[in-house]
């Protein structure tokens, strides 16, 4: 007589494997594909150079103190520190907020950021360069003669207006520039004519800023 086979008893506690559903896995994989794609994106090309805080790697003249003190003769209290230098406060600001893109030397990354060294926007009007940096820009832009299509952030919540006049005046007034220096008050009153601008400013909305059409730069 045939015996019958009992079927394997399932110990008690164990529950049936539960598989991953395919939609997460996808999902997951189109986070991972994005974060490495923004990775090599801002990641500078992996250049020695980018993070050259002190710039003297690319050649930047040390910078001096920006704050000293003295006693006095009696050797009491120290003297009232001397007033900043904007363009070495600019040069500070720009190696710890600008040079991962734009470069320690100024001169961007082909295709991928344009140079501030003698950029026409750099040493053009000074509202329009000054509106950039505190609502960020939108590509397409055209920049010594060639066109890039990034997008750069707006700084109006990150930066005083003290620190972004000492970035422009630094950038005009660097690399064999010679522009005129940017003050705090300049920023300020761009800051309130169109700090709302909520959007990043694309290239034909400036030419209601300098009174001409911006899109011309570069060519």
């Amino acid at each position: 007589m045939n015996q019958e086979v009992e079927p394997e008893k399932r110990v008690a506690g164990d529950r049936p494997r539960e598989q991953i559903p395919c939609s997460f896995v996808a999902f997951a994989a189109i986070v991972v594909l994005f974060a490495i794609a923004y990775f090599f994106r801002y990641s500078g090309g992996f250049r020695w150079d980018v993070y050259d805080a002190s710039g003297l790697l690319a050649g930047l003249p040390p910078t001096p103190p920006a704050h000293g003190s003295a006693a006095n003769a009696s050797g009491g209290a120290a003297a009232k520190a001397p007033a900043v230098d904007p363009t070495a406060l600019g040069r500070e600001l720009y190696q710890a907020n600008c040079a991962a893109c734009h470069q320690p030397n100024g001169q961007g990354m082909t295709g991928q950021f344009p140079p501030v060294a003698g950029s026409e926007w750099v040493n053009g009007d000074p509202r329009v360069l000054t509106a950039i940096l505190i609502g960020g820009l939108q590509g397409p832009v055209k920049v010594s003669g060639a066109e890039y299509n990034g997008m750069m952030p707006a700084w109006k919540t990150v930066l005083t207006d003290e620190k972004i006049a000492a970035i422009l005046t630094f950038l005009r007034q660097s690399w064999g520039s010679h522009a005129s220096a940017i003050e705090e008050g300049e920023v300020k009153a761009v800051r309130a004519e169109c700090g709302g601008h909520a959007a990043p400013w694309k290239v034909d909305e400036l030419g209601s800023l300098s009174g001409e059409k911006a899109e011309k730069k570069g060519e």
